[in-house]
């Protein structure tokens, strides 16, 4: 527009002169404004610059090359040998309903892994490039975790697992998650006694397996409520990754925290931040009418579902009920349907949250971004059961 007034003004002064007329006191005044005009601004180099400056100091650790990941473990699950361990060797699939232990699993993180593989060695004389180890672990206690976790002054990532997954992997996929996602704040994983007997026979009967896992996961709410609440306490605000029946252990306990008023906004912040619910091996009407408890709790909430998942399907006929990872359509939740990505975990469709597409997804979760504005996203069909879908 200013140009098109620019260019009627020089026309009007070139017919004027053509018609031996002088130029007028206001034609001269109008061209002097229009060409006197501020240089022009570009946005995009603006608001570039000013994102480098944040992003120098968002992203403070590097994640470029195989490194230590240091893992806070917190888990109910039983002693197997004294002593704190990172390995099968010290937790087993048993629940401790006295007593939890306090850790930190250094975890020597692979640059050459593929996402969402754990390729782990006991031999340390293994490349470091190539594989996954175990480098060390030290015992805490509760004071000294939280101290450190107030002075790290960055949001911890509580990572909860799910359904027939032992305390070794448990360690391996949080460090993987932690390193993909180059996650710039503590760690902390809640290894809640899951997974089969050590027998062949245990490893095949997966619905005897199935029943005590759950069984497992509902014991374990009151000591992930405890934990939650002493972060509340302190002041602590974590983002929250869950998978599977690691929510028969989460949601509850948020239910009851919310419901009791334990947890409390400090100066309008929510005291949770971002809730992250992948393949929710959960009743999806519970859910929904508790959806309130846990939107008054967090930052946002979002929901990773899949209608391929055939977990969810034997879910459903076991216990006779939709599960929230089949996919729910809810207001305030951002309900996100991946079933155009194939990421099949043994031919179950349901291991998708540790791959490439949804931690990328997951990244801009963290960092804030609106899911409208996210890439790969796409805005589902009106009267679908989510509100996007996230493009292969």
């Amino acid at each position: 527009m200013k140009f098109f007034s620019l260019f009627a003004i020089l026309s009007g002064f070139i017919f004027l002169g053509c018609a031996g007329h002088e130029k007028t006191p206001e034609i001269t005044e109008s061209i002097k404004k229009i060409i006197d005009l501020e240089e022009p601004v570009n946005l995009d180099l603006e608001l570039s610059d000013k994102l480098q400056g944040i992003w120098k100091q968002y992203f403070v650790e590097e994640f470029n090359d195989s490194r230590a990941v240091n893992i806070m473990v917190f888990t109910n699950r039983q002693f197997k040998s004294k002593g704190f361990g990172c390995t099968d060797d010290y937790f087993g699939i048993g629940i401790d309903n006295t007593n939890f232990r306090l850790g930190v699993c250094r975890v020597n993180v692979p640059r050459n892994h593929s996402t969402g593989a754990l390729s782990f060695s006991k031999d340390q004389r293994e490349s470091s490039h190539d594989y996954f180890k175990i480098l060390g672990q030290k015992e805490l206690n509760l004071t000294t975790l939280m101290d450190y976790l107030k002075k790290s002054k960055r949001s911890p990532l509580i990572f909860v697992h799910g359904f027939n997954v032992k305390h070794e992997e448990a360690v391996l996929r949080a460090s993987q998650i932690a390193y993909d996602l180059k996650y710039q704040g503590p760690l902390i994983l809640f290894s809640w006694p899951a997974g089969s007997g050590d027998g062949f026979l245990d490893d095949k009967l997966i619905k005897r397996t199935y029943d005590a896992n759950l069984k497992n996961a509902q014991a374990s709410v009151s000591a992930f409520k405890i934990f939650v609440g002493k972060l509340m306490e302190n002041k602590i605000i974590p983002n929250i990754v869950v998978h599977s029946m690691g929510h028969q252990v989460v949601l509850p306990a948020l239910f009851e925290l919310g419901k009791e008023g334990q947890i409390q906004a400090n100066n309008q912040q929510m005291p949770l931040g971002e809730i992250i619910l992948n393949a929710p091996d959960f009743d999806a009407d519970l859910f929904v009418k508790n959806i309130e408890v846990i939107k008054n709790l967090s930052r946002r909430v979002t929901l990773y579902c899949s209608y391929n998942d055939k977990a969810m399907f034997a879910s459903e006929s076991l216990n006779s009920s939709k599960r929230l990872g089949g996919c729910s359509y809810m207001e305030g939740v951002d309900s996100i349907n991946v079933s155009l990505l194939d990421n099949a975990t043994f031919g179950l469709n349901h291991g998708y949250y540790a791959s490439r597409p949804i931690l990328t997804d997951v990244f801009q979760v963290l960092l804030g971004i609106e899911a409208d504005r996210r890439l790969f996203m796409k805005k589902s069909d009106p009267n679908s059961t989510e509100k996007y879908y996230l493009r292969p």
